[in-house]
């Protein structure tokens, strides 16, 4: 007898998590926080893991993750010149 129909979730979706992982850089944790407060369904950080493993995205190492969290956009001062 049948199958039940299930509708895909933005993190089963290969574009929606290369861009936001890979593009965005964002991590595991915020890409399950922005599920959860889009779609209002509880998203756990090792099921967008899994997900990015079952895409073949490839996952950071903990250097280049910890390396993007603490990266701050440095505001650029221009030095005034003495006239």
């Amino acid at each position: 007898m049948g199958k039940t129909l299930r509708t895909k979730t933005l993190y089963q979706d290969k574009d929606w998590l290369q861009q936001k992982y890979v593009k965005e850089k964002l991590s595991t944790v915020e890409i399950a926080k922005i599920y959860r407060e889009t779609e209002n369904k509880w998203c756990d950080p090792n099921t967008i893991s899994r997900w990015l493993k079952k895409h073949n995205i490839s996952m950071r190492s903990l250097a280049e993750a910890q390396q993007n969290r603490h990266s701050v956009a440095v505001p650029v001062v221009k030095k005034r010149t003495s006239s």
